[in-house]
């Protein structure tokens, strides 16, 4: 079987994950061959496998048409879009992921209603388009046939990875970290990630020589914007944007990893730091429970209050992070690339069949 995959945001943080993961494992499967439609410039996931150039942007009318004369070039048995940018007119069959609607489901993400709308349209063109529906875990698929109805029947949760990402090298350390104990969370300021309950958690730890590393960009006032005065303030860090390496160096080095986060369609983050074998302390929401299973601490959304007693449990119980980072490593275990690409592989016989 030929496959086109729409690799164009292979450079993206998440999907680009996502993307690397799945083509490469798929690259290894002894019944499909691979096409990997990229970014004019970049470099496919498999540089040995062939390739052709986009040089429109996915969310464009341009790159929608740009993908179909692509698709009709390469004339795949099967096109996959990795993301909801769909080819227009369509490729069949067709095979579309779609990993969350946050924009949906949390409209604070995306404030302008005009946005959401066109968002919402670009969604259910691809869920009408599509043979077959790709999620990344069963809350996901819910969530789609919630929005979208006439998505059910057409899904398939197949679970994504980190083996990838983790097999890679390890870095070093910020400078300004050596010699620090920390925690480590992600630095994203969107509504649905809810790092104000994180902050307020980490403010009330007794432990004042902790540091709270939130891998990201700095917007600037932020943790001052949510804890005011309090001196924890000057002990949360934003990294600005790390390396690979140095994201690794960060999981294998951390304390415990927080993930307050409301609203995911998997939650990569606390499958990367159980496979550093690092103790994980999550909010019980969305697909996360799925993750993690009980390796991780779960608390409930919202309660800064259950998050400090977590972290603290943790920091403070050198038993209970030794369990966890034993069930954190066992768990991540089971999730492996070649186990998504087995399982991607039998939809995309399902549907060359439809």
């Amino acid at each position: 079987m030929r496959v086109l995959l729409d690799c164009r945001m292979a450079e993206w943080s998440g999907i680009g994950r996502y993307c690397k993961g799945l083509v490469r494992a798929l690259a290894e499967e002894p019944d499909i061959t691979i096409v990997q439609m990229v970014a004019a410039g970049a470099e496919p996931p498999v540089p040995s496998a062939e390739a052709v150039e986009a040089h429109h942007h996915p969310f464009s009318l341009r790159g929608a048409l740009e993908f179909s004369r692509i698709a009709r070039a390469v004339a795949p048995d099967l096109t996959h879009a990795l993301h909801f940018p769909t080819p227009r007119p369509a490729a069949r069959p067709l095979v579309v992921t779609l990993q969350d609607l946050t924009p949906l489901a949390v409209p604070g993400v995306m404030p302008s209603a005009v946005k959401r709308a066109v968002y919402r349209r670009s969604i259910d063109r691809a869920v009408r388009l599509a043979d077959r529906i790709l999620t990344p875990s069963q809350f996901s698929a819910r969530d789609v046939v919630r929005f979208f109805p006439g998505a059910e029947g057409r899904i398939t949760p197949v679970l994504l990875a980190a083996d990838d990402f983790t097999g890679g090298p390890v870095g070093v350390l910020p400078e300004w970290l050596n010699g620090h104990r920390f925690v480590l969370s992600m630095g994203n300021t969107k509504p649905h990630k809810d790092l104000p309950t994180l902050l307020r958690a980490f403010a009330a730890l007794p432990d004042t020589s902790l540091t709270l590393v939130l891998a990201g960009a700095d917007p600037g006032g932020y943790a001052a914007s949510v804890l005011g005065n309090d001196p924890a303030v000057e002990r949360v860090r934003f990294t600005g944007r790390v390396s690979d390496d140095t994201l690794r160096a960060l999981y294998a080095s951390a304390e415990l990893m927080a993930f307050p986060s409301l609203y995911e369609g998997f939650g990569l983050p606390p499958l990367e730091a159980m496979a550093f074998g690092t103790p994980v302390v999550v909010a019980r929401a969305a697909s996360v429970p799925e993750v993690v299973g009980d390796a991780a601490v779960m608390v409930d959304t919202g309660d800064a209050d259950g998050f400090a007693a977590a972290m603290r449990s943790v920091l403070e119980d050198a038993a209970v992070a030794e369990r966890l980072r034993v069930s954190g490593l066992a768990r991540a275990a089971g999730f492996t690339w070649r186990r998504t690409a087995e399982r991607t592989l039998a939809v995309y016989r399902e549907a060359a069949l439809a």
